[in-house]
């Protein structure tokens, strides 16, 4: 049995599912703790410093209500987004238009603002990392890329890397449909969650992300999602190239 619901203050607390990140997330009425042991300490204060400053700006999301160290690891407490997640809800063009408009507004956030940079080397070398290790996990790759060897997957980034266009924008890191909440009955984004990656970068680190997930999960194509996003024809090879770069970063 883990020991974080026992350092956090008060009772109540009940575990919820976590994301890919290695931690333990916990709820008690509109608050959410998010807790990791020590190795994933400077992780998780890193994603504290993204929730304050996206706090405040015009992109809705959770606000921090407190930061706790223990000599276990550490403690992430946020206020709960309401809405209800965009994979959890039926297909729509409006869902698709909403969650389209919703991204676009991260990525018009003034770069000039945004304290975290997340240079495309440094991202190449988490994945270099992370393959090295041997610690890809193959769930996350695309069908036909399951057959290759990781080293074979990040020898393909490295030789595309410097043929790659860069438009910075400030980028959410991790632009899945759990990550964006919306209000079932109108469909507007009610705020983004999940922003431990969230820094300059290329829109296409978010925007790589899109089809599959359109795909996956209602069985859609991503043109009308392109289309209201106002990039009708996007960029195949950088759509490529970043979603084959964000898997060998999870590990």
């Amino acid at each position: 049995m883990s020991l974080f619901p026992s350092l956090l203050p008060g009772d109540g607390w009940e575990p919820v599912g976590g994301g890919e990140s290695a931690t333990e997330v916990y709820r008690r009425g509109n608050i959410f703790a998010k807790c990791c042991d020590v190795s994933g300490v400077k992780e998780l204060a890193a994603e504290r410093d993204r929730v304050e400053w996206l706090a405040g700006t015009s992109v809705p999301g959770a606000q921090l209500l407190d930061w706790i160290e223990w000599t276990e690891g550490a403690a992430l407490l946020t206020s709960a987004v309401s809405g209800v997640a965009a994979v959890e809800l039926p297909w729509s063009e409006k869902l698709v238009s909403s969650f389209a408009g919703a991204l676009r507004a991260v990525h018009s956030l003034p770069v000039e603002d945004c304290p975290f940079p997340r240079p495309l080397s440094e991202v190449i070398a988490v994945a270099d990392d992370v393959v090295h290790r041997g610690a890809v996990n193959p769930d996350f790759l695309r069908d036909d890329w399951r057959t290759v060897a990781p080293e074979e997957l990040l020898a393909r980034v490295h030789a595309a890397q410097d043929e790659m266009a860069v438009d910075l924008v400030v980028c959410h890191g991790d632009a899945c449909l759990p990550n964006f909440l919306f209000d079932p009955d109108t469909l507007e984004c009610t705020g983004v969650i999940d922003v431990g990656r969230l820094g300059v970068a290329d829109r296409y680190t978010d925007l790589a992300l899109v089809p599959a997930q359109l795909d996956d999960v209602w069985s859609v194509d991503a043109s009308g999602f392109f289309a209201a996003y106002g990039l009708p024809e996007p960029d195949a090879a950088r759509l490529e190239f970043y979603l084959l770069l964000d898997p060998l970063t999870w590990g």
